[in-house]
């Protein structure tokens, strides 16, 4: 019995329907993998928030950033065109952003490019209204107010009306920063003019001027509940505030030089870049009397304020 079944033929493995063999996996093999794989996904999902937020959160402050113009050419129109590319194409709009990408875990990054945006909308239809005034009007920058007044956080659907699409704020901010550099076009070829007179700029720090003391009076009211959203916010604002108004400063350097005002304008762009520099990794609220812990909200807000002081005398010196 034994040597029959020792001298018995070895049983060929089955055939496929194709003809090749069929090859039985161990369900015992199979189980470790599949928890493999699942503890990959599962790991990867768990990262996917926190890794990718941490890569989209870019706070740019950079003081030196400027923006090229010709002498005819408006060079806070060209920074203001500038500081929206950059936001919006090189690091990303963020308070667009929908739940599901990790920028959307981001406070302070969504509330500082808000804040810019605002800047940049005030001093863009301030611009505007006085270039009109001096017969300057241009359908370019007409279509750049318009467009960089549209709601900052709208990714392609709008919660109001979720079956329909509507255009994304970054869409309608690089076409607003493409429609001022138009208008610079046109100015360098003479095509469009604004006004170069005191009366202009006088305008235009009395605008920026109204800016920055809003900022400093929704950070001396708490935030309405959210200090530090109020805090990057007037963050932004000053930041963009300053590049617009060093810019200002080359646009107006020969009136400036001729009344005298070259270097009580330098200490004014000086107490915004304080402001603007500011910049701690947790917001807190001390007392403001108190040493520990510090109160980053009274602190933006005078600088925001000693700023705002500088330019009503500077628009005092100009009429």
């Amino acid at each position: 019995m034994a040597e029959e079944f020792a001298s018995a033929p070895a049983q060929p493995p089955p055939k496929g329907a194709d003809g090749d063999d069929v090859f039985f996996s161990s369900p015992g093999l199979m189980r470790p993998l599949s928890r493999l794989a699942g503890l990959g996904v599962l790991l990867a999902l768990l990262l996917y928030y926190p890794v990718g937020a941490w890569r989209a959160d870019i706070i740019d402050d950079d003081p030196a950033f400027t923006a090229a113009a010709t002498p005819a050419q408006s060079r806070a129109l060209a920074v203001a065109a500038a500081l929206l590319h950059r936001e919006v194409d090189q690091h990303g709009w963020i308070p667009s952003q929908p739940f599901f990408m990790p920028a959307a875990l981001l406070r302070a990054m969504p509330n500082y490019q808000l804040g810019m945006a605002a800047a940049i909308a005030r001093f863009t239809t301030a611009f505007h209204d006085h270039a009109a005034a001096d017969g300057g009007a241009d359908p370019d920058l007409t279509r750049a107010v318009a467009l960089i007044h549209y709601p900052p956080d709208l990714w392609m659907i709008d919660p109001a009306a979720p079956w329909g699409t509507v255009p994304s704020s970054d869409k309608q901010f690089r076409n607003a920063a493409w429609e001022m550099q138009a208008y610079n076009r046109h100015l360098a070829a003479g095509t469009a003019h604004y006004g170069r007179g005191p009366e202009t700029l006088r305008a235009l720090v009395r605008s920026i001027a109204w800016e920055l003391d809003s900022a400093a009076a929704l950070l001396e009211a708490g935030g309405q509940g959210h200090p530090a959203r109020a805090f990057w916010q007037a963050k932004g604002r000053a930041y963009a505030d300053l590049l617009l108004l060093r810019a200002l400063g080359q646009d107006y350097d020969g009136l400036l030089r001729q009344r005298g005002l070259s270097g009580r304008w330098r200490e004014m762009t000086d107490s915004l870049a304080a402001a603007a520099r500011l910049h701690p990794l947790l917001v807190l609220t001390g007392r403001e009397d108190g040493l520990l812990p510090p109160n980053h909200p009274a602190a933006l807000g005078f600088h925001l304020l000693r700023a705002e002081s500088r330019l009503g005398e500077l628009a005092g010196a100009l009429s």
